[in-house]
């Protein structure tokens, strides 16, 4: 599965839009050390964070894209540095768990 067809599966609002890149697993954390340690290249990270300390940790850890839970949104200068990165952040209505159980039976 893709980032695109992430998006369109989970019917995602899309913040930015970046590369179209193949989906390996999905990692969970606001803690950005961990996500440093634990999010692996390909991974969907979906946290609150909405910083652009969030964006060079997606970028450093090579995410796949980002998922904002409970309607969060991030501001329009954590918007622009993400495009400016060629990185998907996504935002949706849905809880943290209410989105890993839905990618997780998509990645099965």
């Amino acid at each position: 599965m893709t980032v695109k067809q992430l998006g369109n599966e989970l019917e995602l609002n899309v913040l930015s839009e970046g590369e179209d890149t193949d989906i390996n697993s999905c990692y969970i954390s606001d803690l950005l050390s961990r996500v440093l340690g634990g999010c692996k290249s390909g991974d969907i990270w979906i946290t609150v964070q909405t910083s652009k300390n969030m964006i060079a940790v997606a970028v450093m850890v090579e995410a796949a894209c980002v998922i904002l839970p409970e309607g969060l949104t991030a501001p329009s200068d954590v918007v622009d540095t993400a495009k400016e990165e060629g990185l998907t952040i996504f935002s949706s209505k849905e809880t943290a768990y209410e989105l890993a159980r839905k990618i997780s039976s998509l990645l099965l």
